[in-house]
């Protein structure tokens, strides 16, 4: 393989209809991040882009291979290296130090690690994992989360060459070769995005084996080349107007909702495609004669910068506002891009690409390239590390029954207060405890033993056949744990139960699962989530058959589901279709035992309280929720007019959630929340006094003697403290 520059002649000419559509493509990704009425389908200029890059880069090989009967892998890689890197590192090196200084410290480690993932050319494989972990997906968008599209890319130029040349090993009629190579490349992988986009829908959506159709259509358009331009003018013209129509139409009309990367994707593509077959012999009637006017030249040109800075441009703002931002906002933050990207293509991206500073060779082009990747790689992880490491000081740790005795002893004058004054104390604001449990580096990953031995079910995969028994495991008396992930919030505290009675516990929970007998809504996949149906159907048979003393079910009000038509329904209409499911899943379970109770859903957060909190370490009450915001009294009343109707037992636990107005999420030295709506683990734990005094009054179930114990001394973040620690009037 030659190590020399490629040959002048292997050069294509230009194309101002594709600098044009490069305009279109950014453009409509712009408005729609913007969040601009009227471009809902502005997403589908990534696809554009992929359609452009399969076609441009399968000619340059093409190109090359014709002129010199060989591919330079060294060149290739190093033309790309001059094209992409010097833009992209220098986005993700001021995104990353404006992120540090910007946002709450908490957040800032996700951050680094998406940019050493995005310099490493991974970042999009780490989206698609964050995106189908349940608890992960409810974190605040990364600002680098678009450079996912272009891990797909830089895996594309990757792996390409390499095909390329087994496809035309030894063959005469090479360009029929690679056409063959990209149809059935195209067709496999838009038949694998089929099948994952409602099964696995974040994977379909972000990784290379699910886009590489898009890529392929481009590459089979380079593949058959100078026969596009024998093409009819007329045809060549009809071709290029519907191939711009078919675009913009995709950019204005196309739903968040629909299925990518399958069959709606089609129709961006396919217009993609059409366009640059019409563009192969243009005319003044033809597109190309509106494309190659200024202003899309312009945006064309600077399209690859412009990608690179708006999102951060958009994201970080949003997050230091803790909210959305207006729509003025949005725009201004859209239209300050613009000089950005100017900036970079004019003194970063087209000196760099042409050699300047750092030269053509590609030994040198390629040694500067890993240099630069690993340093900022290093630099990433240093970041992460930093933001980290002063959260990693060991504390001793409070037992299970020292948590359970502080939280008892300060949630008991709260509710004696609330009773004689029908109202809620006074939350006092006070600074985060420095003996906090769990650490708020920790407080994502404190969840129930069940979900980390894989006994809880995740939305997006089968049910889980692990026995789930827990508690006291010999016990011939067993109480079940059955719901969603807001039930799962309440595992350690009904282990503590269990355990405490000489209980077995079943443990039965699926995120996203509602247990009332309804169609289960998976956003993540666009698509009603088969598992759901399956694993509640499974989870009542294992109830009926162990014949249990007492049922606890518990879920949250914030469901989709769908109504008999199969529409999706959000919101208060959904109450009539909960209410008649939740009827059909109960007389189930009432067969099963005389003794159902139902779990009122939980306070919820407005915003992320571990990272609000590293935020505001000295102002616990800064991320405190309205009690109106946090509970939905019209919920409750539905749940509890449904546990009327059917005779099952109701708890309420609002108050031990939320004491005081506003509500808090520190209780003592305890953390409240992991997110917006899950309870930590080490909380759950600390009710599990309450739950097992409910449960006891609720079905006449005597509590069992307690063996005798030191008084536990409550823990705060002040020894002179008294027990109303950070959350208490």
């Amino acid at each position: 393989m030659s190590t020399g520059e490629i040959p002048k002649a292997s050069k294509p000419s230009f194309r101002p209809d594709i600098e044009g559509l490069r305009a279109i493509a950014v453009v409509l990704v712009l408005l729609f991040h913007a969040s601009i009425p009227g471009f809902n389908g502005g997403f589908v200029g990534v696809d554009v882009f992929f359609v452009i890059s399969g076609f441009l880069i399968t000619g340059m090989l093409i190109r090359e291979y014709e002129t010199t009967g060989k591919i330079s892998l060294s060149n290739f890689y190093a033309r790309r290296v001059r094209r992409l890197l010097p833009a992209s590192a220098l986005v993700l090196v001021v995104t990353l130090v404006a992120s540090a200084i910007l946002l709450p410290p908490l957040s800032v480690p996700s951050v680094a690690t998406d940019v050493a993932a995005a310099t490493l050319y991974v970042s999009n494989m780490v989206f698609a994992y964050r995106a189908t972990d349940y608890f992960a997906a409810t974190t605040a968008p990364s600002p680098i989360l678009h450079f996912w599209s272009l891990g797909v890319e830089e895996q594309f130029y990757l792996l390409w060459p390499a095909i390329f040349l087994l496809a035309v090993y030894g063959a005469k009629r090479f360009r029929a070769r690679i056409g063959f190579a990209m149809a059935i490349i195209g067709f496999s992988s838009f038949t694998l995005a089929t099948y994952l986009v409602t099964r696995h829908g974040p994977w379909a959506f972000f990784s290379l084996p699910t886009r590489a159709w898009e890529l392929a259509l481009g590459g089979m358009l380079a593949a058959i080349g100078a026969r596009l331009s024998r093409i009819p003018q007329l045809y060549s013209i009809l071709l290029g107007w519907v191939g711009l129509g078919a675009v913009i139409w995709s950019g204005v009309f196309t739903k968040v909702t629909s299925p990518f990367p399958s069959w709606p994707a089609l129709t961006p593509t396919l217009g993609a495609a059409l366009l640059i077959v019409g563009g192969s012999r243009a005319s003044k009637f033809s597109p190309t004669t509106l494309l190659s006017g200024g202003i899309f030249q312009f945006f064309g040109k600077v399209s690859y910068s412009l990608y690179l800075w708006h999102w951060p441009l958009l994201v970080l703002p949003i997050a230091i506002n803790d909210g959305p931002l207006n729509i003025y906002e949005r725009s201004g933050l859209a239209i300050a891009a613009i000089p950005f990207a100017y900036a970079t293509h004019r003194w970063v991206e087209d000196p760099l690409r042409r050699g300047k500073f750092v030269g053509t060779l590609p030994r040198k082009n390629l040694l500067t390239a890993t240099a630069m990747a690993v340093v900022i790689a290093v630099a990433s992880f240093g970041t992460a590390y930093g933001f980290t490491a002063t959260e990693h000081h060991k504390l001793k740790a409070s037992t299970p029954e020292e948590k359970l005795a502080q939280v008892e002893a300060l949630l008991t004058p709260l509710a004696e207060a609330k009773k004689s004054s029908n109202l809620r104390p006074a939350t006092m604001n006070r600074p985060v405890p420095a003996n906090l449990e769990p650490q708020l580096i920790n407080a994502k990953n404190d969840r129930a033993i069940s979900y980390a031995d894989r006994c809880h079910t995740q939305q997006n995969l089968p049910p889980s056949t692990a026995p789930c028994i827990y508690g006291d495991t010999s016990s011939t008396s067993t109480i079940v744990l059955f719901g969603d992930s807001h039930a799962l919030s309440w595992f350690p505290a009904v282990n503590t139960v269990a355990k405490r009675n000489h209980w077995k516990l079943l443990s039965l929970t699926m995120s996203a699962c509602s247990p009332a007998d309804i169609p289960a809504w998976d956003p993540s996949n666009n698509a009603v989530m088969k598992n759901c149906a399956i694993w509640r159907r499974q989870s009542l048979q294992k109830i009926q058959d162990a014949h249990p003393l007492v049922i606890v079910i518990a879920g949250t009000r914030g469901f989709a589901t769908l109504n008999s038509k199969g529409k999706l329904i959000k919101g208060d209409p959904r109450t009539a279709i909960w209410r008649a499911g939740m009827n059909r899943t109960v007389d189930q379970l009432k067969i099963a035992s005389k003794n159902v109770v139902y779990l009122a859903d939980t306070p919820t957060s407005l915003i992320d309280p571990p990272v609000c909190l590293s935020a505001h370490p000295k102002s616990s009450i800064a991320c405190a929720t309205p009690v109106d915001k946090a509970i939905q009294s019209a919920w409750i009343e539905q749940e509890l007019a449904m546990t009327t109707e059917e005779n099952i037992f109701f708890i309420d636990p609002e108050l031990w959630v939320c004491p005081t107005s506003p509500c808090p999420v520190i209780l003592g030295n305890i953390l409240i929340y992991l997110d917006g709506g899950h309870l930590t683990a080490t909380f759950s734990g600390a009710l599990a006094g309450r739950l097992q005094k409910a449960i006891s009054v609720a079905t006449g179930i005597p509590i069992p003697t307690p063996t005798p114990a030191t008084t536990p001394t409550i823990a705060s973040s002040d020894s002179s403290s008294t027990p109303t620690s950070t959350s208490t009037p």
